[in-house]
């Protein structure tokens, strides 16, 4: 094991090698069973209730019960357990529940609330919600970046939402340059809603 610690004068990293071999405490074995156990369980869940294209085995509906959003909180707290140490097939499985997630809504269309009728999911992104649920459903996208902050897709897409409130998209003017807030608090992939929500717009189709 090598550590490279503070700094010199000349600017060359001293090198401390640590070589002796040492018994790991019981906290620590606590630990790495309590990481093994949250991944067995987990796949246990993703078999169960996730089907082969990482979609979640439900009946896609919009609102603020059971909505889009409420699909990827369901492996919300893996990207954690991956980058504490969990098995690499966590970091997989969250990944195919993420990209599912995106096509199933993508696809998944309202009959009766307006905006999500061309589907529920636009440029990967919720059309319009509520930044309550919005926040809700980025949960394990906010994270994944503490162990897979390398993955290019995932880079590409923290831009892309980010300029959604940048005002970066045309099709998406979220952001009061003039006022410095957010236009609508339901706002998205499509841009804010700038008239009065309906019970329609927050609950779903009946």
């Amino acid at each position: 094991m090598l550590f490279c610690v503070g700094g010199t004068v000349s600017g060359v990293e001293p090198t401390v090698h640590i070589d002796t071999a040492v018994t790991p405490p019981t906290w620590a074995l606590l630990e790495r069973q309590l990481l093994d156990a949250n991944a067995a369980a987990c796949r246990k869940f993703f078999a169960r209730y996730f089907d082969e294209r990482g979609f979640l085995m439900c009946v896609e509906r919009w609102g603020g019960d059971d909505g889009p959003d409420d699909a990827p909180e369901n492996v919300g707290g893996w990207a954690q357990l991956h980058a504490l140490g969990g098995a690499d097939d966590i970091l997989t499985m969250y990944r195919t529940a993420w990209e599912g997630h995106l096509r199933q809504y993508t696809l998944a269309k309202t009959v009766e609330v307006p905006f999500a009728r061309d589907g529920m999911y636009y440029k990967e992104f919720p059309v319009m919600f509520d930044w309550q649920h919005n926040g809700e459903g980025l949960r394990l996208f906010n994270l994944q970046g503490l162990s897979d902050y390398q993955n290019n897709r995932y880079q590409h897409r923290v831009r892309r939402y980010a300029g959604f409130y940048m005002n970066e998209d045309p099709g998406a003017p979220n952001y009061d340059p003039k006022h410095k807030i957010i236009r609508s608090m339901i706002n998205g992939s499509r841009g804010p809603l700038m008239r009065k929500a309906t019970g329609l717009d927050w609950a779903g189709d009946p």
